[in-house]
């Protein structure tokens, strides 16, 4: 807020070289020759790099991707979407090496493109990998159940697609890297984990772990599509090595949108059988997944879609079937929440439907299916246990507080007034999500000055480790919080980490720095009992507000405190540290339910939302103020997926939302206050009873939103408008539902 936190791009890096990538104007083209003679004659440019000048093997990211799809650092043989890189100019200035790029001529001969998923699946479709012989990068299909749905009183059948998003973070992805005297790098990069970049560029470039160093300024978000290393930075540390010369490097917004990582990009198509009393019987679901052009994380989400099928309903059976296909369009990851916000969307946009079939009101229908909790721990037919949550409880309490029945009254008046052009709908969602059940470093150390540094393996960048954290250890350390200091992102000084994503930092490195807070505090304790001559059982951690210094003593004896200066001195040269690796009992299960109100303009299909209700189970809560903060940040993302975000290609494979006039964000006058709860019931996995927070609101806020427009707009014959509710879309439904 004050412009002195310092990004990537703010890094001094005076002695460094400036690098502009190269990149296809064309969606599908066989690359005959890249010419880099004007280019390199440019004043400044100290290089015009190529795939073969670098020779850089092809690099895939998840070894469940065929290797056909591997990716190759720079384009080789043909480009496969608008926006891949070709080559690589590096000079003395910025600007030159901008104008040097213009110099590369890059000669292609177009080829037919598909960006569709379900047209790419078609026989005859253009390929992506022609080696492989399809589209189909990978599928999974367990049989039919369709015997069950024959005894359903009621099928419901919803086609639900999530559109193709940006995760548009703060900041635009950048690196600063260069050569070490060991042969290896030294690296500033814009990253969701430190080790994870580390090892990935180890992997890409043939070098051991220990001649790399990574760290990360305060990254300008990451939303998952952080999550792995951009395929620029293999380039920008092979430049670094090749040259021996630093390299820096900061992409532009529209470099931004049209090759980081995209989100979702998922159609589900449901299917749900009810029995004669609203209960459901069976689900079915299939799933085709948008990969792009280079399978990234895109192939691995369907596994988490179909993992949460059952959302937080009682269902007795789910047949799921999912295909990943390959498009000539800009790879597809990991964005906020992925994978669950599409499983979700599709659940609770078909529970909405089935409810006015049935004639039944939609919490009504939802009450009757969900899993109660006196049934958890619950095991769902997608191999998952759901270990605690009160799921009836929170959509109750999102009902009041959204305060449904003066809406529902306010929307029975509007109705009867023909003329008013002004409508109104509440939707709900509720859900069930993962939070990431790995191992996570921390450690707490004293040095012998007293100061108290903690250290963990995710990486803060917007989720306020150093708060959240830091208190966890100053209630056991009895110091306050302004006495602790926080170190992540330096695999220097870090050693081992899986970084921040999946909503698993306060479950696990939180668990793990309270683990180490009390390991220390053992450790200190037998420091003191050598120095008091006393019973160890008989000490106890005293606070500076009690006796006026923080550290051990004999319980009901303030004089006897020894301050954590003199007990990290007494303990050695290098005073008091301790180090864990926390583990959860597995995955945690955040669930809740999510209420929104709005109103929509007939006569434009403008949409307005009034009122958000976010109510969510993230255990217990550590922060409160940060987990609001999570809950609003999510439902702002949620709000904008209903409303506002979606990428865009033409039918040749034209990025037609490369800018943010296209690319639609919502700001804060588009948004509403957020009305926020917690449920507060811990899990018994993790240490600190804590689940996950940072995704909820994007996998409960968009169905929430959505369901409520069509709610506002159900009683003209609108059925269903698919995602985004633009003006435009809402207005075609309005006028289509309409008579004549």
């Amino acid at each position: 807020m004050r412009g002195s936190t310092a990004f990537v791009a703010d890094l001094p890096a005076d002695d460094c070289l400036r690098a502009v990538f190269v990149r296809s104007t064309e969606a599908h083209a066989e690359l005959s020759a890249v010419l880099t003679h004007d280019a390199e004659a440019a004043p400044g440019v100290v290089a015009v790099l190529t795939a073969e000048d670098l020779e850089l093997a092809p690099f895939l990211y998840f070894e469940p991707v065929p290797e056909v799809f591997a990716r190759p650092p720079l384009a080789t043989g043909r480009v496969r979407f608008v926006g891949e890189a070709v080559a690589l100019v590096i000079a003395d200035t910025e600007a030159r090496a901008v104008d040097a790029a213009e110099l590369v001529q890059v000669h292609t001969e177009t080829r037919p493109a598909v960006v569709d998923p379900d047209d790419a699946l078609e026989h005859g479709a253009p390929l992506v990998a022609h080696e492989h012989g399809s589209n189909e990068v990978m599928h999974y299909d367990k049989g039919r159940i369709s015997e069950l749905f024959a005894a359903a009183a009621h099928v419901e059948v919803s086609r639900c697609p999530n559109q193709r998003m940006a995760s548009a973070p703060m900041e635009p992805s950048g690196m600063v890297v260069r050569p070490t005297a060991a042969g290896g790098i030294d690296v500033w990069a814009t990253t969701q984990g430190v080790h994870q970049c580390r090892d990935e560029l180890a992997r890409a470039l043939g070098l051991d772990l220990d001649l790399l160093r990574v760290r990360s300024a305060a990254v300008g978000g990451g939303f998952g599509g952080r999550h792995s290393i951009p395929i620029e930075f293999v380039v920008l540390a092979a430049a670094a090595l090749r040259l021996g010369r630093g390299v820096r490097w900061v992409e532009t917004r529209t470099e931004n949108l049209l090759g980081m990582v995209h989100g979702r990009a998922q159609r589900h198509e449901v299917s749900m059988g009810f029995d004669d009393a609203g209960r459901i019987v069976a689900l079915a679901v299939r799933n085709v997944a948008d990969c792009g052009a280079y399978p990234h994380f895109g192939p691995l989400m369907p596994f988490g879609s179909r993992k949460l099928a059952c959302g937080p309903y009682r269902v007795p059976v789910v047949d799921y079937e999912w295909v990943a296909v390959a498009t000539h369009t800009n790879p597809v990851g990991a964005y906020r929440g992925a994978g669950q916000p599409e499983a979700t969307n599709g659940l609770e946009r078909t529970m909405d439907a089935a409810a006015r079939s049935l004639g039944i009101d939609p919490l009504e229908l939802r009450r009757r299916n969900l899993i109660s909790s006196a049934e958890l721990p619950h095991d769902t037919p997608t191999r998952l246990t759901y270990d605690s949550g009160d799921y009836a409880a929170a959509l109750a309490r999102a009902a009041d507080l959204v305060d449904l029945d003066r809406w529902r009254a306010e929307q029975r008046r509007r109705r009867a007034e023909p003329a008013d052009p002004i409508q109104i709908g509440v939707g709900f969602a509720s859900y069930v999500s993962v939070a990431d059940g790995q191992e996570e470093f921390g450690a707490v150390d004293v040095s012998t000055d007293g100061a108290i540094r903690v250290r963990c393996g995710t990486f803060s960048h917007g989720q306020s480790h150093a708060t959240t954290f830091g208190r966890v250890v100053a209630a056991e350390l009895g110091v306050r919080l302004a006495e602790i200091s926080y170190v992540d992102a330096d695999t220097a000084l870090v050693p081992r980490g899986s970084g921040t994503g999946g909503s698993r930092s306060a479950q696990i490195a939180g668990s793990s720095a309270l683990q180490a807070a009390r390991e220390l505090v053992a450790a200190a304790a037998e420091v003191a009992a050598r120095l008091l001559e006393a019973d160890p059982a008989d000490l106890a951690v005293m606070s500076a507000s009690a006796t006026g210094e923080a550290g051990i003593g004999v319980r009901g004896v303030p004089t006897s405190v020894i301050g954590w200066a003199r007990l990290a001195s007494e303990a050695g040269p290098d005073g008091l540290s301790a180090e864990v690796v926390a583990r959860t009992g597995g995955v945690t299960h955040p669930s809740g339910s999510h209420a929104a109100v709005v109103d929509v303009d007939l006569a434009t299909g403008r949409v307005r939302v009034l009122r958000h209700v976010a109510v969510d189970d993230c255990g217990t809560v550590l922060e409160p103020a940060v987990v609001a903060g999570q809950q609003h940040g999510g439902s702002a993302a949620g709000i904008g997926q209903a409303l506002f975000e979606e990428i865009v290609y033409g039918p040749d494979g034209s990025p037609l939302t490369a800018t943010f006039a296209d690319y639609l964000l919502p700001s804060a006058a588009e948004l509403p206050s957020f009305d926020t709860a917690t449920m507060d019931i811990p899990t018994p996995l993790s240490p600190n009873g804590a689940k996950g927070i940072g995704e909820n609101g994007a996998i409960a806020a968009p169905t929430a939103v959505q369901n409520a427009v069509i709610d506002a707009v159900a009683h003209l014959g609108v059925r269903h408008i698919d995602l985004p509710l633009t003006p435009e879309r809402v207005w075609r439904a309005i006028t289509a539902a309409r008579p004549g």
